[in-house]
C-alpha cells in the first residue's frame, strides 16, 4: 500500500537531520521508497513509500522511531483515485 510520509523538523534540528540522513538514510528494510523530495526551505520532506500489506506494522514503527527525536513524521495511506471513485459509488 502506498503512503505519503511528511517529515518536518525545526531549523535547529537541520544539521542533525542532514547528518543522520547521511549516516542511515531515509530507506528502511521491507519498505520500497519510491522517492523523497525536500522543500526548498529545507524544513520539510515528502516521501512516497510502498509498504507491503503483510508487513508487520512494528517494523514501520521501528523505522520511524530512529528519527522521532529530530523529525516529526506523519503518514497518510493513499488510494488510487479510480478505486476511491468505485468505493464511493458503491456506497450510494
Amino acid at each position: 500500500m502506498l503512503y505519503m510520509n511528511i517529515l518536518t523538523w525545526s531549523p535547529d534540528k537541520r544539521d542533525a537531520v542532514i547528518a543522520r540522513s547521511k549516516k542511515i538514510g531515509f530507506e528502511h528494510a521491507g519498505v520500497k521508497t519510491i522517492g523523497t523530495w525536500v522543500e526548498a526551505t529545507a524544513r520539510r520532506a515528502y516521501q512516497l513509500v510502498d509498504i507491503p500489506r503483510d508487513m508487520d506494522p512494528a517494523l514501520s514503527l521501528k523505522n520511524n522511531f530512529a528519527w522521532n527525536d529530530v523529525i516529526e513524521i506523519v503518514s497518510y495511506p493513499l488510494v488510487e483515485a479510480s478505486d476511491m471513485i468505485k468505493f464511493v459509488e458503491s456506497m450510494k
